[in-house]
């Protein structure tokens, strides 16, 4: 009953350990690393010496900064919390409400910006010369300017090497969307012009730059402005200071500072020069308003003056003062309310016909000072900044974005209730003008000794009075447009120059070293891990330990080839670490089974090792002073027979078939240094099963005990054929022997199943070929076996010759 409480137990842990996935511990991490240590240290030279090449190729990058204030309307720097009660009504009012500085930096960093600067600069040409491994940069310091005197078509490149006679020779030409290499060359002059396939130029010296580079190859590239709008672009970045204040930060990095430098003023003298012109855009439509209303109101004055001649001159009326004295007094006060309300509604009458024509454009709405009505002044101020704004943005995003369907969707309200207010406010003018008409009428009605021409002079007169009025207001109002054009200025104010540090930003050479350590560190890490997560075959003792409860006899260790003619490598005098594992092998063999005389040997396939750990095994049982047989038990292949010339002797299946009594006829005469004696295979037989299944197998060991104290058999593998299994009852003790990345783990649950089973007779295993404690051992053993079909694969020979003379002992 506890026999079998011990067999459960061990299976459910076997089992635990066949599902559970071994995790990889800080131990194997470190195991790793001192085991392939000689792959890790390449590894990480060539990593940092390809970081040290990279390093050699990259140009210094600088990063170079500004920032500007954006003040408001009344040319102070708002703080951001002053808006939120603004932006809250506005929205309140059906207006949507946006944060003017985030604009402002999205239109600091548009790509017309960018275009403009990259064309005033003239950074679709660039100059460079090779030092060393990397490409440097000229700017501002260059030997020559090339001045292109034809469009640009397709980019091009080409080499100049610069000469003492006063030019220079054109090589390395590459031009064309695919940048193909051409042949074409030239002889160039300074200041003379020269004509390539991409394109004409005139080589423009710079004599205070010009001795430095002769001799010098000089690369000249050129690029469509786009493109150099696209490489400025991505080198510029803009954004706010912090969320209290209106301060923008713009940063450019190039490799060249004085270039980050004129590329920042480049950026912000085009962005204060474009608020400019969109604050002269409403003094621009002012104007030509007033101009076209001045030539109407010049030409309708004109033909009032004629009215007033011709009436003179047919009625003969020369001075009508001292005949309508008393009326002019009694009505002047009446006519100039008149004149002043006809004034104003003339004024809103052009207002209201200047927004019903150009109701559908986005155009700006005049403004008039003879309105008195502040709320209409308002309104119109209000829709002409936000018209403002609205084509500001769409210069620089699609017509179509939300942003501006929304803006749209806001001026078309505004613009309606502006109409409207304008509606509204003309017809209360023309109430006024009709009641001060009328009062005028009733005066004029009861002077009845005026006659009816001069009636007629004073209405002519009261005509002329009014377009002399409108006249005179609308040249002030042209002087004051022309005023405000002259005095325009941006609404920004440049904080911080550019500046910056001149220490470049990259490449980062440590950065760049830790990298390159660390992926010359992973790399091989990967490496190792991969093959070990792939890797399904069995690696030292933990796998076994894992996956079985076989007890672990020792562990044999790798390495290279002993020095030697022989074989077997214990011996008396050997204190290597080979003879020692053999050595464990005997020592723990006695605690696990020290009655044990009879030990088979045995392995899963050939190529294990198997053949050579019998051999030193029973040489190690031996030196003690042991007697020892070594039994070829393989009566199939006869490996170890044929590795001594002795496959065609008598031997073991000589005395299984009954052909041969006495076994001690058969054994080997007997090593003296080692004690070990040995009985060979014999000759092939045609039913190797059957014979091992007779009872001359028992009798031949019992027999073999009389005269030795151990009896080693060498079997067959235990998955080629039955024969280890049939061999095995004689056994006391079965050595399995798994070599080490041999044997696939998926094989050990098996090897359990026969452990439980009890198939072999207490059943240890032997890990031959170790790898998990040193590599500094020395033999390795590289013998084929062939079971299976064929059954017969060449094996090559062994030493086991000259250890063994073939005389028999009598």
């Amino acid at each position: 009953m506890d026999a079998n409480n011990n067999n459960t137990t061990a299976r459910r842990r076997v089992a635990k350990n066949n599902i559970a996935e071994e995790a990889l511990t800080f131990r194997d991490i470190y195991d790793m690393f001192v085991a392939n240590k000689i792959w890790f240290l390449l590894s990480v030279i060539v990593c940092l010496a390809l970081s040290r090449l990279y390093l050699a190729t990259q140009s210094n990058i600088y990063l170079r900064q500004a920032v500007m204030l954006v003040k408001d309307d009344n040319g102070q720097g708002a703080s951001r919390r002053s808006n939120i009660s603004t932006d809250a009504l506005m929205q309140l009012n059906g207006v949507l409400a946006g944060t003017s500085v985030k604009n402002e930096v999205f239109i600091l960093h548009s790509f017309q910006l960018a275009q403009e600067v990259a064309k005033k600069l003239q950074l679709d040409v660039m100059y460079s010369v090779r030092s060393g491994l990397r490409n440097v940069s000229l700017y501002n310091k260059r030997p020559f300017t090339a001045n292109f005197t034809t469009e640009f078509t397709v980019p091009a490149s080409f080499m100049l090497t610069i000469d003492s006679c006063g030019g220079g020779n054109i090589t390395d030409v590459q031009y064309g969307p695919l940048m193909k290499e051409s042949d074409f060359t030239a002889k160039v002059e300074w200041g003379k012009e020269v004509k390539t396939p991409f394109g004409n130029f005139v080589l423009t010296p710079d004599a205070a730059m010009l001795e430095n580079f002769v001799g010098m190859s000089v690369k000249v590239q050129r690029i469509s402005i786009e493109d150099a709008a696209i490489i400025l672009y991505n080198k510029v970045t803009s954004g706010e200071v912090d969320k209290e204040s209106t301060l923008v930060r713009i940063t450019c990095t190039d490799s060249n500072i004085q270039r980050a430098d004129d590329i920042l003023n480049g950026l912000l003298n085009a962005y204060k020069q474009s608020i400019i012109d969109d604050k002269n855009q409403i003094a621009k439509s002012t104007s030509e308003f007033i101009e076209e209303r001045i030539a109407l109101i010049h030409s309708e004055l004109s033909d009032v003056e004629g009215q007033m001649a011709d009436f003179k001159q047919t009625s003969g009326l020369v001075d009508l003062k001292a005949s309508s004295d008393a009326i002019i007094t009694q009505s002047s006060s009446a006519r100039q309310r008149t004149i002043q309300a006809e004034m104003q509604y003339s004024m809103v009458g052009y207002l209201v016909d200047y927004v019903t024509q150009n109701m559908d454009e986005n155009s700006l709405i005049p403004t008039m000072g003879g309105i008195n009505d502040t709320g209409i002044a308002s309104q119109i101020s209000n829709y002409n900044q936000m018209m403002l704004n609205r084509n500001r943005l769409a210069e620089n995003t699609s017509v179509n974005s939300p942003t501006i369907h929304d803006m749209d969707l806001n001026l078309s309200q505004m613009r309606a209730a502006v109409l409207a207010s304008l509606k509204g406010y003309s017809e209360s003018l023309r109430l006024q003008v009709e009641r001060a008409k009328q009062e005028e009428v009733a005066l004029m009605g009861s002077i009845q000794s005026v006659p009816q021409k001069e009636k007629q002079v004073v209405d002519i007169a009261r005509q002329q009075a009014i377009k002399e009025t409108l006249y005179t207001y609308l040249l002030n109002k042209r002087e004051e447009t022309a005023l405000q054009l002259a005095i325009t200025e941006a609404n920004i104010r440049v904080v911080e120059r550019p500046f910056g540090d001149r220490h470049p930003i990259a490449p980062r050479t440590q950065v760049t070293m830790l990298v390159a350590l660390m992926l010359g560190l992973m790399i091989p890490f990967l490496v190792f891990f991969l093959r070990r997560v792939f890797d399904t075959t069995v690696h030292g003792r933990r796998d076994i330990e894992k996956f079985t409860t076989i007890p672990i006899l020792g562990e044999v260790p790798h390495g290279q080839p002993a020095t030697g003619d022989s074989e077997i490598v214990v011996s008396k005098q050997n204190d290597d670490v080979l003879s020692e594992a053999f050595r464990m092998l005997r020592f723990n063999m006695s605690f696990i089974n020290k009655d044990a005389r009879v030990i088979m040997l045995t392995s899963t396939m050939p190529g294990e090792g198997k053949t050579f750990i019998s051999g030193n095994f029973a040489a190690t049982l031996g030196i003690t002073g042991k007697k020892v047989v070594l039994v070829d038990a393989d009566i199939r292949k006869r490996t170890r027979s044929r590795l001594m010339s002795m496959d065609n002797t008598l031997g073991l299946t000589s005395y299984l078939s009954g052909s041969v009594d006495d076994v001690r006829s058969l054994v080997v005469t007997k090593n003296k240094e080692c004690n070990l004696d040995f009985l060979p295979a014999g000759i092939m037989a045609p039913n190797p099963a059957e014979l091992l299944m007779t009872g001359r197998l028992e009798q031949c060991i019992e027999e073999l005990k009389k005269y030795y104290d151990y009896i080693v058999i060498d079997n067959v593998p235990a998955q080629a054929v039955a024969d280890a299994g049939i061999v095995n009852r004689v056994a006391d003790m079965t050595l399995y022997v798994l070599r080490e990345t041999k044997i696939d783990r998926r094989f050990l649950p098996e090897l359990e199943r026969l452990h439980q089973e009890k198939i072999f007779n207490h059943l240890c295993v032997v890990i031959n070929d170790s790898r998990s404690k040193t590599k500094k051992y020395g033999y390795g053993y590289g013998y084929g076996y062939g079971y299976g079909y064929g059954y017969g694969r060449a094996e090559e020979k062994s030493r086991w010759k000259r250890m063994f003379s073939r005389k028999k002992d009598v």
